[in-house]
């Protein structure tokens, strides 16, 4: 038996879950841009992916590092 887990709306640091490889969803996400990293993309061997400050419909955010070419994430980050 599975239980929903509900997070309480005062909660200040609740964080988005997010896994490396999924697809980019910068309007579901809210998508901000935060920075550049000079790095290659894992997938497509891009040479640099940007970072972005990312908040989904129920409050949560969080950092992701996104290819511009293909548009997966390649990292979560603090």
């Amino acid at each position: 038996m599975r239980r929903a887990f509900t997070i309480p709306q005062d909660e200040p640091h609740v964080t988005i879950t997010i896994n490396v490889g999924e697809d980019f969803k910068s309007i579901v996400w809210k998508a901000q841009y935060d920075m550049d990293f000079k790095t290659e993309c894992l997938f497509c061997y891009s040479d640099k992916i940007k970072g972005y400050r990312v908040e989904d419909e129920w409050g949560r955010n969080g950092k992701v590092a996104v290819c511009p070419h293909c548009e997966k994430v390649n990292a979560v980050y603090l």
